[in-house]
Parts: C-alpha cells; sequence; structure tokens
C-alpha cells in the first residue's frame, strides 16, 4: 500500500542546511501521522471487505435461493429479510469507500478540511478562504487539512467542539490558519479546563515548530498558527532544484 497523494518528501532537504532543515521538521510529523493513519484506515478497508462484506454477499445469494426454494408461499418474508441484509451491505461499502483511499486527493482546500474534521463537529467546518490560499497544492492543502484536525482534537478535548471556522491564508512561504471554536452547549470549560486546553495546544505548536496565538474568551477559543510550506514550493528551494 503506497504512500497517499499531498505526502511532502522530505528527503532531498540537505541535513547541513539548518533553515529548509526546520522547515522540514513539521512536515515531517504531519507526514508520519499521515502515513500512519492510511495505513491503518487501509487496514480497517481490508477487513471489512475481506470480512462482514463478503460474508453480507453470501449470504444475499443465500437468501435468494432459499426464496426461490420456498415458493411464493414466503417470498415476502424472504423478500425483507435479503432487502435488510443488501442494505447493510451497502452501509457497510459506504463505510470501506470513507476509510480508504485517506486523505481523498484533488477535493480542494475547502472540501478537504471539511472531510478531514466532520468527524469532531457536530456541524459542519466553515471555511474562509483569503489571500494566497486559493491555489494551494495539493501537499499543503493536506498539511493544513493535517493541523486543523490535530487542534479540533487535541488531547482531552475531541468532540469538545460545538462549531469551528477556519480561516486559511497563504505567502510564499507560509500558510497562515486561524481557527475559532466554539465550546458544546454546557460544556462551558472552567478555568483549570481553559488552561489545560491551551498547555495541549502549546505543545502541538512547539513539536510542529509552529507560532501559536491562543487566546481564550468564555465558550471560544481562537488558535493562530503559521507553518512553513512544502519546500518544493517554496522560492529557496525551488531556486536550489
Amino acid at each position: 500500500m503506497g504512500d497517499e497523494e499531498g505526502q511532502c518528501p522530505a528527503h532531498g532537504i540537505p541535513a547541513s542546511d539548518t533553515a529548509d532543515a526546520g522547515t522540514a521538521a513539521p512536515r515531517e510529523l504531519l507526514d508520519i501521522v499521515r502515513r500512519l493513519r492510511a495505513r491503518e484506515r487501509g487496514h480497517l478497508a481490508g477487513l471489512l471487505h475481506d470480512g462482514p462484506i463478503q460474508g453480507l454477499a453470501t449470504m444475499a445469494l443465500g437468501l435468494g435461493q432459499l426464496r426461490r426454494a420456498l415458493g411464493e408461499s414466503q417470498s415476502h418474508e424472504s423478500d425483507v429479510i435479503e432487502r435488510q441484509v443488501d442494505a447493510i451491505g451497502r452501509e457497510l461499502g459506504r463505510l470501506q469507500d470513507e476509510l480508504w483511499p485517506f486523505p481523498r486527493p484533488g477535493s480542494g482546500l475547502v472540501t478537504g478540511l471539511q472531510r478531514r474534521t466532520a468527524w469532531l463537529l457536530s456541524a459542519p467546518l466553515a471555511v474562509a478562504v483569503v489571500e494566497g490560499a486559493a491555489e494551494l497544492p495539493e501537499a499543503d492543502i493536506q498539511a493544513a487539512a493535517d493541523l486543523v484536525e490535530l487542534i479540533l482534537a487535541a488531547p482531552g478535548h475531541a468532540g469538545a467542539w460545538e462549531q469551528a471556522i477556519a480561516v486559511v491564508r497563504a505567502n510564499a512561504d507560509l500558510i497562515f490558519l486561524e481557527l475559532n471554536m466554539t465550546a458544546q452547549p454546557g460544556g462551558d470549560p472552567d478555568r483549570a479546563d481553559s488552561v489545560a486546553a491551551i498547555a495541549s495546544l502549546r505543545r502541538l505548536a512547539a513539536a510542529l515548530h509552529a507560532r501559536a496565538d491562543l487566546p481564550p474568551d468564555g465558550r471560544r477559543l481562537r488558535v493562530c498558527v503559521e507553518i512553513p510550506r512544502c519546500p518544493p514550493h517554496r522560492p529557496a528551494a525551488r531556486a536550489k532544484a
């Protein structure tokens, strides 16, 4: 199973170039996490296909043969069961399609971010695409999606947000991401929760070598992060190519 599209390889960056090495570090971490998830989801999709989906397909064939053998007197009951089995099989097939391939390439910035965060929010992520972000290549879109997903799923806070708005802009070197999150109703964080949330997000920003601005405001939390763009798309990297 190959690496998913959108990966930004780091092997072409000279170790002696400290600026490029610093740029590669957060991208390498994001790539590792994404590759790991892709392999896990591909494995689960394979288990679904080879196990329950195949089993239900065999059962549906058996039910059809049984219906024909029983004749018209039992046809209604067997038809109902056969339709139920078929519906369950199609639902499992949709789940398999959702698991793999991961991430789905070529969907664009807005759809890409919304797909990756749908499991973390009760309402779809709102995405504002501003200066420089409309033409981001697939590698940078996947990096932005990785980052938004990690922020929303920060330790102890996955599923805690009712709504989130992402604002994405970019220049030749950096992606700028602002994420405004609103807590679930009745889940107003107390001071200890807010401190813990900010601490976990600061650790995430430090691990990614990213700058972060984390001002809390009652039930809302605003996270502003900037990360380097994929080296092949940066002017310095192109000049060395």
